[in-house]
């Protein structure tokens, strides 16, 4: 949603960005999407206990990164799966993942 002159510093569009817009035909994307997080996120997760004989913190700041993406695209499926959307594919949401953004991290600071 952002004009077409101007550009996002944070490179990709951030699901937890109140940019961020999508609408429900691509929430079979983002059903993949959310899926293939927890298959990397399982499988990162392996490999740290593999290496290290130890769980990967909660606190690790990768594992952090991708729950927060993993809470984003959650809201934004809810969102887009709300009722009033269903007959209305198009209907845009708009920063839908806003919620999922860690505590302190201020609008258009997201994903840093």
């Amino acid at each position: 949603m952002l004009p077409p002159r101007q550009t996002c510093d944070r490179g990709n569009a951030c699901l937890t960005c109140d940019k961020f817009t999508t609408d429900a035909s691509y929430l079979p994307e983002h059903e993949t999407q959310l899926g293939k997080l927890g298959e990397l996120v399982a499988q990162r997760q392996e490999a740290f206990r593999a290496r290290t004989g130890e769980d990967m913190a909660p606190s690790n700041v990768w594992l952090e990164q991708r729950l927060t993406e993993q809470r984003a695209l959650e809201k934004i499926i809810a969102a887009l799966s709300e009722p009033e959307l269903s007959g209305q594919p198009d209907q845009a949401v708009r920063g839908a993942g806003t919620t999922a953004r860690p505590a302190g991290q201020s609008t258009g600071q997201a994903g840093v």
